[in-house]
Formats: structure tokens, C-alpha cells, sequence
């Protein structure tokens, strides 16, 4: 009987012992799954946060690039004259149509810091030429001369010229040949189109010659200069007499021009920038800003500010 009872009892102490060891090795394969599980999920976080890390360095990074990138100074000159494409208003500020649309183009251009001077007519090509001007700011024309020397943006205003005469002159009327005006007197600024048209007129007739006078004078003085009657006439900007006409409501007409005057004035009728050579990189970039420039309206609008009507170019 007291076997009996040693054998249960021992049977009891190895069911007992082997149950707590199963308990035992249960417990140790749960603590391993769980510090797995643990160092699986640190190691994710990890890898998450450094993928994290590396995306802002190379933001960053991206970020400084471009902040450092150089913005390079283009400088453009202008003669501040004649208003309204270019001058200095009342509050010593350069402004007008030419000053306000060649801002808008450069608007579009970050890359570069434009700085605009004004100098007297002629530096401007001495400074285009040596290159310390890259832009020629003046409602340019185009000749042949200047495109040997220089590089022309897209056409930036649609031009046409009258002739400007007193009321009482018996000239006031169409001119439609050079012969119209051989033999008057007029006054013009040196080296401008109009001037080497009428200079090209009297080497070929020196018979015929129409008296130039040079001068430097405001187109405001001109004008009021042939209504005094010491000129007989004035070449010029139809819209930018048409200006002048409407605030100073002068006692002069303007007279249209036959085509071989236009021509030989006008032989494209727009105005241009023009841009030192070896600027070719400088003259793409602006017509592409001109082309946005004319595309969202802000050309016209800065044509009907200043004319009271659009003279941005239909072709370009």
C-alpha cells in the first residue's frame, strides 16, 4: 500500500516538474517572439526616419542650389527721351512706355537683375558697343548700320511717323515724296533714324536739300518751335504726337508720309531693343519674356496707359 502511495506521489512530482518546465520553455519562446517583434519595429522606425532624413538633406540641399544660384546684372541704358517711351517724370523717376515694358519682360527673367541708367543719346551705342551696356532702351529703329553692329529683339511697338507742320502751312498735307520737303528747314536729334533718312536724302540731292538742324531739345520744344514758325516741319512718332497733341492741344497737324518716305524712314515699321553683340543667350531669353509679356495682355495694357490705344506688334 505504501508503494502504491510513493508511486502516485512520485508520478505526481514528474507531471508536476514537467508541466512547470513546459510552463517555463512557453514563457522563454514569448519573451524571444516579443523582443523580435520589438527590435523589428525599431528597426523600421529607423529605417523610415533615415529615408526621412535623407529626403530633407536632399530638399535642403536642392533648396540651397538654388538660392545660391548667381543672378547675373544686365545693364540697359536709355536717353530719357522723347516722352512718352522714355523720360523722367516729375518725382525724378524714369518711367514711359519703353521703361515700364522692358521691366515686365525682365519680370520673367529671375535669372537676372536688371539696372537701367540714363546717359545722353550717342553713349548709348559707345556703351553698347564696349559691352558696360548689354540693352539699348529707346524705341530703336532698325537700319542696316545697326545690325552689323548690334542684336534686335522681337519688335516691342508697332511705329509709324507724320510730319508735323503749323496749321497755316501751305505744306500741310500728305507728304508724299522726299521732294515735298526739299528746301524746308527742320530740326532733328544726330545719329536717330530720322535723321540718317533725311541725311540720305540730301547726299543724293544735294540740290534739293532740306536744312537740318541738330539739336538735342525736348520733342515738346520742337513742336512748339514749328508752330512758332522757325521750323517748317518735324518728323516723328504718330503716336507720340498724337500725345503730345492731346495734352498740349498744339496749333500744328500731322501729315501722313507716302510710301517711299515711310519706307526710307521706317524700312521696318516697329521698334526694337537692341543688344550688345555676343549677347545671343540674353537676346532669346528676352523675346521669350516678350512673348509672354504680349500673350497675357500686359503689353496692350501698358500701350493703352500710354496711348490710349494697343501699338503692340501683331507680328513677332
Amino acid at each position: 500500500m505504501k508503494k502504491n502511495i510513493f508511486k502516485k506521489l512520485a508520478a505526481g512530482i514528474m507531471i508536476t516538474t514537467m508541466a512547470a518546465g513546459i510552463l517555463t520553455g512557453c514563457a522563454g519562446n514569448t519573451s524571444t517572439k516579443s523582443t523580435e517583434s520589438a527590435s523589428s519595429t525599431e528597426t523600421t522606425e529607423q529605417t523610415a526616419d533615415t529615408d526621412t532624413a535623407e529626403t530633407s538633406a536632399a530638399e535642403a540641399t536642392d533648396t540651397a542650389a538654388a538660392n545660391t544660384e548667381e543672378v547675373v546684372t544686365i545693364y540697359a541704358a536709355t536717353g530719357g527721351s522723347p516722352k512718352p517711351f522714355t523720360f523722367v517724370d516729375d518725382n525724378n523717376e524714369l518711367t514711359g512706355h519703353n521703361i515700364e515694358l522692358i521691366k515686365a519682360i525682365f519680370e520673367k527673367l529671375p535669372q537676372y537683375n536688371l539696372e537701367i541708367e540714363v546717359t545722353d543719346f550717342p553713349s548709348i551705342f559707345a556703351g553698347l558697343d564696349s559691352d558696360r551696356y548689354q540693352i539699348g532702351v529707346n524705341n530703336f529703329a532698325s537700319n542696316e548700320e545697326r545690325k552689323e553692329k548690334y542684336l534686335f529683339s522681337d519688335p516691342i511697338f508697332a511705329n509709324q511717323y507724320v510730319a508735323i507742320f503749323a496749321k497755316d502751312s501751305d505744306k500741310a498735307a500728305t507728304v508724299e515724296s522726299w521732294d515735298d520737303l526739299a528746301g524746308l528747314k527742320t530740326i532733328s536729334q544726330a545719329g536717330i533714324n530720322i535723321t540718317t533718312a533725311l541725311e540720305s536724302y540730301n547726299a543724293e540731292n544735294p540740290d534739293k536739300a532740306i536744312q537740318i538742324e541738330y539739336s538735342e531739345s525736348d520733342l515738346v520744344l520742337q513742336i512748339q518751335d514749328v508752330e512758332a514758325g522757325k521750323y517748317d516741319f518735324v518728323l516723328m512718332d504718330k503716336p507720340m504726337f498724337e500725345y503730345y497733341q492731346n495734352e498740349f492741344n498744339f496749333n500744328v497737324v500731322g501729315a501722313d508720309l507716302g510710301s517711299d518716305v515711310a519706307q526710307d524712314l521706317l524700312p521696318s515699321p516697329y521698334s526694337y531693343l537692341i543688344i550688345s553683340k555676343g549677347n545671343e543667350k540674353l537676346t532669346e531669353e528676352i523675346n521669350e519674356a516678350l512673348k509672354e509679356v504680349i500673350a497675357d495682355g500686359t503689353s496692350k495694357e501698358i500701350n493703352e496707359k500710354w496711348f490710349g490705344t494697343d501699338y503692340t506688334p501683331t507680328e513677332n
